[in-house]
């Protein structure tokens, strides 16, 4: 019914498209809504859509058929077809919107990895802005990503003038090893206690999210992001108290009805008992809605802190 608003006039006459086009600006919403009403009651029972790209999954072979069975079903008699050389059946991992995601948890595809390890330095501004958006994609895997990236976003302002030093150099291998070296990210399990690492520098803060599993402590997610000139100039108590409120505020899905246990080795961290200063008290009411308890770590036992 909606064909003839893809209507268009050539020499030869006016024709439609009888297959939703790319290039149209609602074509995604289009497809997306279609997909939902086609499968939409499945979404969530181990069925998941993005836009063409379907995922069906299963702890059994029986299981994952039975759902297989379905889908296939409502694929046909929806009208839609299936490429087959764009098909994968009853495999243990598959490549989904840009990560590899099976059992064990969540990796970045080796494609990926391979585009990064391979990656020359940006010459220019235009390069570096390319880099830094692939970069972005994977943040979740790679700790220490705003320590990474802090002086490279420096170059992309208005005025800055691009000259690319030993020091950014350092900046874009860590980076390199850090997306070469990037650890699996598993799925979290209700029930299972998590744990915060948290950790805060002269130029950003960094934090990871963990959770005990079949009694190992796996990771879930990383997050940081670098300071403003302001943040930077905060004293250290104020950065060690910001980063736990950013990381708990980034994950507050996962700890809001948690109880949890945020690990340090910064004594200083006993200043959210006393805080003083306008912004750490805003901060440590935030934090009273949590139920969490502090643990102090040695340097040396604080082994996840050298990866933040």
């Amino acid at each position: 019914m909606d064909k003839r608003f893809t209507a268009f006039i050539t020499p030869s006459g006016l024709f439609e498209f009888n297959v939703l086009p790319f290039g149209i600006k609602n074509s995604p919403t289009a497809f997306q809504r279609a997909m939902d009403h086609v499968f939409g009651d499945l979404v969530g029972k181990n069925v998941f859509l993005y836009i063409d790209d379907v995922v069906i999954c299963g702890d059994t072979k029986e299981e994952v058929l039975a759902l297989l069975e379905k889908v296939l079903q409502r694929t046909i008699t929806s009208g839609f077809y299936l490429r087959l050389d764009k098909s994968e059946w009853m495999k243990p991992t598959v490549d989904y919107l840009g990560y590899q995601v099976g059992r064990d948890g969540i990796k970045v595809r080796n494609k990926s990895v391979k585009s990064v390890t391979e990656a020359a330095p940006p010459t220019n501004k235009a390069e570096l802005q390319s880099f830094l958006g692939l970069m972005g994609y994977l943040r979740s895997f790679i700790p220490r990503y705003a320590e990474h990236t802090a002086r490279m976003c420096e170059l992309l302002k208005k005025n800055a003038r691009y000259e690319w030093t030993d020091r950014l150099q350092l900046d874009f291998d860590g980076l390199k090893r850090g997306v070469a070296n990037t650890a699996t990210l598993h799925a979290p399990r209700p029930g299972s206690p998590y744990v915060v690492y948290r950790d805060a520098s002269g130029v950003g803060v960094g934090a990871a999210l963990m959770q005990e599993q079949d009694g190992q402590e796996v990771p879930l997610e990383y997050a940081s992001r670098k300071l403003s000139d302001t943040e930077r100039r905060w004293d250290t108590r104020e950065r060690e108290l910001y980063a736990i409120k950013y990381a708990l505020e980034k994950w507050r899905d996962y700890l809001g009805l948690e109880k949890f246990v945020v690990r340090t080795d910064h004594n200083n961290l006993r200043y959210l008992a006393t805080a003083h200063t306008g912004k750490a008290q805003r901060w440590a009411l935030y934090l009273v809605r949590f139920n969490f308890d502090i643990e102090f770590l040695q340097g040396s036992q604080n082994n996840v802190a050298d990866w933040l």
